[in-house]
């Protein structure tokens, strides 16, 4: 009968630190949840009604409105929005706040375009808005969101989709 003693290579003693190793990155990489101030997605939807459009020069008006909707991190939410519009070049910059149904909210400036579709009145929109302060959990809150959708100036109303970043609100805890 031959010896069947097994041989240990060099190599061999290699293996189980490289296995352990591949399981370090694997847990490692795995993902985790988010911490205070890290940038996490924020998208949702924002629709809403003209409350009040005053003429400032031949120009310029001055717009409010009423909204809501729902979004990531912040859920249902109401808010507002005072914007004035350049009609002579259909661009526009105001600032908003929308607040949580928990009372949290954020706010900021937000500036935009408009471009006329084929139906008279109604316009397209492209739109940047920053979130600069909250209020709650979203005290010192930094972010950014790009909003599209219509504005229709014949009903007064607009829904506007976006998608964007905000600083998270997740455990401060290390």
């Amino acid at each position: 009968m031959k010896n069947r003693n097994i041989q240990f290579k060099p190599t061999a003693g290699l293996l189980i630190p490289l296995l352990l190793a591949c399981f370090a990155a694997v847990f490692i990489s795995a993902p985790t949840s988010a911490r205070a101030g890290e940038m996490v997605p924020f998208n949702g939807t924002v629709s809403g009604t003209i409350i009040s459009s005053v003429p400032l020069d031949e120009c310029h008006v001055l717009i409010e409105v009423v909204n809501g909707g729902n979004a990531m991190q912040l859920g249902r939410f109401n808010g507002t929005a005072e914007f004035v519009l350049n009609v002579c070049d259909l661009t526009y910059v105001g600032s908003y706040v929308f607040t949580g149904a928990n009372g949290d909210s954020i706010s900021g400036p937000f500036t935009g375009t408009l471009t006329p579709t084929p139906i008279p009145g109604v316009f397209d929109n492209n739109e940047l808005a920053f979130i600069t302060a909250g209020t709650g959990r979203f005290a010192n809150a930094t972010g950014t969101f790009n909003l599209g959708g219509q504005i229709d100036t014949n009903t007064g109303t607009f829904s506007l989709p976006w998608q964007g970043t905000i600083s998270s609100v997740g455990s401060t805890r290390r």
